[in-house]
């Protein structure tokens, strides 16, 4: 297991470490200390411009001695033909972690520089995929749940309409299956509220590539 630990400044990382769990497969578990609009996409985009693919993760909130915090745990693999460097490409990622959640660098010039573009939604959608969305009044959230085809970039594609729609993760399972299909879950909230219908019609037309 490596760890880093960072300064307690504002939007930072605080925690960051990766665990090796089998081949090709590692366990990243990183703590924010800040709770905000575009976390998860921040994060993504590090990710997916290392060429690692995002095939487990949870991504909660918490609190802690009243302070809110994002903590999160995601299972990678380098893309298929990628080959992955251990320790190194990790450093990298904690690196380009902190300076995305610092807003040091844009998401989107960030993929320019690597020369990574997120793809067309038709990549990710070759057949139409299940979309639900429920409503929970008590808990003032959105529950949205995605199952279609498992493919590297479809988190990154999700998490970037949360952004631009300025809607917040809660929290969200990431899940692939043994056939390969992606079974995503995001609890989701707009200003502390659940989604209105109009938000949520809005949002499934930027997912699919219709607005």
């Amino acid at each position: 297991m490596v760890q880093r630990r960072y300064g307690p400044q504002s939007r930072t990382v605080i925690n960051f470490s990766w665990t090796p769990v089998g081949p090709e497969q590692t366990l990243l578990e990183i703590k924010t200390p800040s709770v905000r609009v575009g976390t998860l996409y921040r994060l993504a985009a590090a990710i997916y411009c290392l060429d690692l693919d995002i095939y487990s993760g949870d991504v909660d909130t918490v609190e802690e001695e009243g302070e809110m915090y994002s903590s999160d745990r995601f299972f990678l693999r380098p893309v298929e033909g990628k080959e992955s460097d251990g320790a190194e490409l990790y450093h990298s990622l904690g690196v380009l972690m902190e300076t995305l959640i610092s807003d040091r660098v844009d998401p989107e010039k960030l993929l320019q520089q690597h020369d990574h573009s997120i793809p067309d939604p038709s990549f990710f959608f070759d057949e139409p995929p299940e979309l639900v969305f429920d409503t929970d009044p008590e808990r003032k959230e959105t529950r949205f749940y995605i199952e279609t085809t498992g493919r590297t970039g479809l988190l990154i594609h999700l998490s970037r309409h949360f952004y631009l729609e300025d809607i917040n993760i809660v929290t969200a399972t990431i899940r692939t299956n043994n056939a390969g299909r992606a079974q995503d879950q995001f609890h989701l909230q707009k200003n502390g509220a659940p989604l209105t219908e109009e938000q949520c019609k809005r949002i499934e037309a930027r997912i699919l590539g219709k607005s």
